[in-house]
């Protein structure tokens, strides 16, 4: 069986429907799980898990239940030990929550995440999962600047989040790649991060990018990157936080 389409995540997409009982991944060594997600035919992207199983010693994973894909649809499949960044669902909030909590080791910033979705302020939200389980996450919302000559829409990056026993192994850059990624290929131009002056410069942000963006967090941690080479060329003004961040 040949997917017509695989990238490195093993994304399968079948111009036929198919009843799938087993599937090949290259390079995946014998016994390590595999994690089978839904694929969005509209985006390419991972949405429910559907199925699990383990390769084996020639590569092949064979399928408890048998997988029924439609034409046009498909699967992704995830060895375990990777890290599948997908955008958050309903179903996630309750890990994510527990996710944010444990990584900054108090309720507030669960509750900020809470709040920024009560009030619709969210424009772009992902987990990172590893073997299934959701062990890191990241919020995008909506970041608008107000400058002389009207509003220049950004986005602010606030919070993300690490479980603590998966920090320092490469979830946060894995997630943090991806999500921006996904933000730029939804059209969106600019973002905003308060954070780590030794962490976010290798994502491209930068302190002086954001310099002529007023805000109540000036100094170096304030940093700001383009999706799009130049959005943020000649922006002046100040930024304004959604209301659950409680700043003006």
């Amino acid at each position: 069986m040949t997917p017509l389409y695989r990238d490195t995540r093993f994304t399968f997409r079948f111009a036929d429907d198919r009843c799938v009982h087993r599937f090949h991944l290259e390079g995946v060594a014998a016994g390590r799980r595999v994690t089978v997600y839904r694929l969005d035919p509209a985006t390419g992207e991972p949405l429910e898990r559907i199925a699990a199983g383990h390769a084996g010693a020639d590569g092949w994973v064979e399928l408890r239940e048998p997988l029924v894909v439609r034409g046009g649809e498909g699967f992704i499949a995830v060895a375990e030990g990777d890290t599948l960044v997908r955008d958050e669902t309903p179903a996630d909030h309750v890990a994510v929550r527990g996710v944010v909590r444990a990584a900054f080791g108090h309720d507030d910033e669960a509750d900020l995440v809470d709040a920024l979705r009560a009030g619709g302020f969210v424009r772009a939200a992902f987990v990172a999962e590893v073997n299934g389980e959701v062990v890191g996450h990241v919020l995008f919302t909506r970041l608008p600047v107000e400058t002389a000559d009207g509003v220049v829409e950004t986005l602010a990056l606030a919070p993300m989040a690490v479980a603590p026993e998966w920090q320092r192994r490469g979830v946060g850059s894995d997630l943090i790649h991806a999500a921006l990624a996904a933000c730029r290929e939804r059209g969106h131009r600019a973002v905003v991060v308060l954070g780590h002056v030794e962490y976010y410069p290798r994502f491209g942000f930068s302190s002086a990018l954001a310099e002529r963006l007023r805000s109540p967090f000036p100094g170096p941690h304030f940093m700001a990157l383009e999706l799009v080479p130049g959005a943020l060329d000649g922006v002046e003004g100040k930024v304004c936080y959604a209301p659950p961040f409680g700043v003006d």
